[in-house]
């Protein structure tokens, strides 16, 4: 269905759920109603994906930090999730091993390991080890070998935040009359006896609409105080979100196959992970400070540059990373809530409660949860508001793959493989690269803009893949960035000066 006519379709129904917020929390919520029958629509006043959930620490894990504050329920819940993500969504979500030297005594970490590997055991994943002294240091040559006493190696997942947050949506509209729509914003919630009532402006056409629903569920997380201001005003603060600052390095700088876990340094408490990404990168992180500014403008500072560097030029001390080797970085905030302690030490669950008879909201969390809180919060509101739903199951997609690339194979679901042949099929030239310098395919960037709405470039190169992360200081990234703009330009009927314009802001 073409946005037009979605957007049409929307205004004229009165939906059982209207979720505000796009992020992978707003996501989960929109395919658990699609899959019980619920008429949901989902609204985004940016990308999906573009907020916090786009900037994660991309780790599908069940914390094992938390062990030692004693959260027991929120890692335990959050294995289930990713023994469940990695059996699902194992196009998306891959094992990784995970390598953490030990300058102290191995008991503490026995216990530990111990506790996760039983509560959560997964076929795919092979059991944790301790590795000797040497055989860590054959592993990570340039590390500190100061009281270096050995290592322990143990499995979580890794994924890629933003795809999975599109994907879930994709498959949620796979559904009758589930919808979702991305740059629009709502600028108006009225709260009615038996619904609520929103307007909102579509930042594409400039157009303004508006929506009813039964139900609003505010899925903003670190926007969840402004949210609640369009329908009360000057309600009690309720969100304190902390900064997680990421750096983005060439391989060649830290060239590593498992991820790197280690002290920051700085004797605060905060551990470090290097972790192997996407086209021959490695993700350093993270940052976690009190932010106190505004939601929309979250950028990284010289003292979290500086305070990154530091600790991994302490644990790695021969290998000098300066400012020079950072090709990228990302800031996002992490919706935690207004305790009185530090951000390290508030917790990383959820709550969900009720605004009005009507409007309900959902924060905190972890990205492997997202499921486990959409089930919650669904179960909450089916129970209040008694609404009627309906268990439906889609039938299995027998795919012929032949002559289908391999990692399209690999990165996809069944479903998109063939929404993506299709498009092959339609026009043989779209199984053309891109550019030839990589394997992704025309039909690739077509089916993102078409199924994934895609609707800027940027989209395209930080969300939809993750271009602007490895590639942005290659020599082709201009043409790679212009032959994309052609294909959207074909899909979505662009003029020249918008194309120019889409062109010239993401290369800047």
């Amino acid at each position: 269905m073409q946005r037009k006519d979605k957007i049409k379709h929307a205004v004229e129904t009165q939906f059982d759920l209207i979720i505000i917020g796009g992020g992978i929390t707003g996501a989960g919520v929109l395919k658990e109603a699609a899959e019980n029958g619920l008429k949901t629509l989902l609204i985004e006043k940016n990308d999906f994906g573009s907020g916090t959930s786009s900037k994660s620490g991309k780790l599908i894990h069940g914390g094992l930090r938390y062990l030692q504050n004693l959260q027991f329920k929120i890692v335990r819940e959050s294995l289930s999730e990713r023994n469940w993500l990695l059996e699902h969504y194992e196009h998306l979500v891959k094992p990784l091993e995970f390598i953490f030297p030990l300058y102290e005594s191995k008991l503490k970490f026995r216990i530990g390991m111990i506790l996760y590997q039983l509560m959560g055991k997964h076929k795919a994943l092979p059991k944790y080890r301790f590795l000797n002294k040497q055989t860590v240091v054959e592993k990570f040559p340039e590390i500190n070998t100061q009281g270096l006493k050995g290592g322990v190696s143990y499995y979580d997942g890794v994924t890629n935040d933003a795809r999975l947050v599109t994907e879930v949506i994709f498959e949620a509209e796979q559904f009758e009359n589930t919808h979702a729509l991305s740059y629009i914003e709502v600028t108006n919630i009225t709260d009615e006896p038996e619904f609520c009532s929103i307007k909102c402006k579509d930042k594409i056409d400039e157009k303004e609409y508006g929506f009813n629903g039964k139900v609003i569920v505010n899925c903003t997380g670190v926007w969840t105080d402004r949210t609640l201001n369009l329908f009360k005003p000057q309600h009690s603060k309720i969100m304190a979100p902390s900064k997680g600052v990421h750096l983005v390095f060439s391989i060649s700088k830290l060239n590593i196959k498992s991820a790197l876990v280690f002290s920051s340094g700085a004797n605060d408490g905060r551990m470090f992970y290097a972790l192997p990404w996407e086209y021959n990168t490695v993700i350093l992180g993270t940052t976690d400070t009190p932010f106190n500014g505004s939601p929309d403008e979250v950028n990284e500072d010289v003292t979290d540059t500086e305070y990154l560097l530091n600790g991994i030029n302490g644990f790695l001390p021969e290998s000098d990373f300066t400012t020079k080797d950072i090709i990228y970085s990302f800031s996002g905030l992490r919706p935690l809530f207004d305790e009185k302690v530090s951000s390290t030490d508030k917790t990383r669950d959820f709550k969900i409660w009720w605004n009005s008879k009507n409007i309900i909201s959902i924060s905190g969390g972890k990205l492997s949860t997202f499921r486990a809180m959409a089930k919650t919060l669904l179960n909450i509101v089916v129970a209040k508001k008694t609404l009627i739903t309906r268990q439906i199951n889609q039938s299995m997609i027998q795919n012929n793959t032949s002559n289908i690339p391999q990692h399209i194979l690999n990165s996809y679901s069944p479903k998109a493989v063939q929404l993506i042949k299709t498009i092959i099929v339609e026009k043989p030239s779209n199984e053309e690269r891109v550019i030839e310098e990589l394997v992704i395919i025309k039909a690739e960037i077509i089916f993102a803009v078409k199924y994934l709405q895609a609707l800027k470039i940027e989209d395209i190169m930080l969300r939809r893949f993750s271009f602007k992360y490895g590639l942005n200081n290659k020599n082709y990234y201009t043409e790679l960035v212009t032959n994309i703009g052609l294909l959207m330009q074909a899909e979505l009927g662009w003029d020249n000066t918008t194309l120019e314009k889409e062109i010239t802001h993401c290369l800047n």
